[in-house]
């Protein structure tokens, strides 16, 4: 048994936006709903190779910002539906 254990931040204000890309790299879907992203991820990944990506979006009353690295996370995702998992 391993002694490792994490701590989890309370939830961040950050805003979590999705975005679906085509093989040419172009936008399919975006949006905040993460349960959209997937059944789009889903959708189009019959059709053709997708990536499901996710940022972090810090607002202030003007502007929105970057926060980090934009991550792809369509293999994990893609694992998932293998493994039939409900994701």
């Amino acid at each position: 048994m391993s002694n490792i254990y994490t701590l989890h931040p309370r939830k961040s204000d950050l805003i979590l936006l999705y975005e679906v890309v085509g093989e040419d790299g172009h936008a399919l879907w975006g949006g905040e709903d993460a349960s959209l992203a997937i059944e789009w991820l889903r959708k189009e990944s019959e059709k053709q190779e997708v990536r499901l990506l996710v940022s972090a979006w810090d607002s202030d009353e003007e502007d929105a910002h970057l926060v980090g690295q934009t991550l792809d996370i369509s293999r994990i995702t893609l694992e998932a539906f293998k493994e039939g998992l409900q994701v």
